[in-house]
Parts: structure tokens; sequence; C-alpha cells
């Protein structure tokens, strides 16, 4: 039996790195070109906030989201409401 060989996706996937998002404050960014919604690690990583500080957050009430199936969608409205960033 001979040792599994990696295939060239698993040791890219590895080493590469996801595109850093669009920056949402830009000029120019129409509001229909902007995400409506985002993962709780898309917010974790967007916003530096740990994962567990974001689920504590949910339990309290305090961060607001949209279950879907078995995954938790922040808005985001949502979000710019819990950073105090909604006018």
């Amino acid at each position: 039996m001979s040792p599994r060989q990696p295939r060239p996706s698993d040791s890219r996937r590895a080493t590469t790195r996801s595109p850093a998002p669009p920056k949402t404050s830009e000029p120019g960014t129409s509001p229909a070109t902007e995400r409506l919604a985002y993962s709780v690690c898309e917010v974790a990583r967007l916003t530096g906030l740990s994962r567990d500080l974001l689920y504590d957050e949910m339990r309290r009430g305090n961060l607001l989201y949209v279950k879907v199936g078995r995954r938790r969608v922040i808005t985001r409205q949502h979000l710019e409401q819990f950073l105090g960033l909604a006018s």
C-alpha cells in the first residue's frame, strides 16, 4: 500500500490567505454592493472581537442575529447597532 499523496489543493489551502473583505467606508460604495449579513467568524475577523465574546453578547441579547438553520447570521444593521454606529 502506498502512502497517500497530498492533492495540490491541500498544500495550497494551508498556505494561501483569503483576500481581505472590501472596505465599506470608501466613498462611492453603494449600499447595494455591501454585504447584508455576516457569519460570526466574519464579524470576529472584521471587528477584532473574539468569537466567544460575540456568542456571549448574542446569548445576553446585546447582539441581535438571525437564525438560518443551525447558523447564526449577524445582519449589517444589527452589527452597526451593537457597535454603536447606527444613526
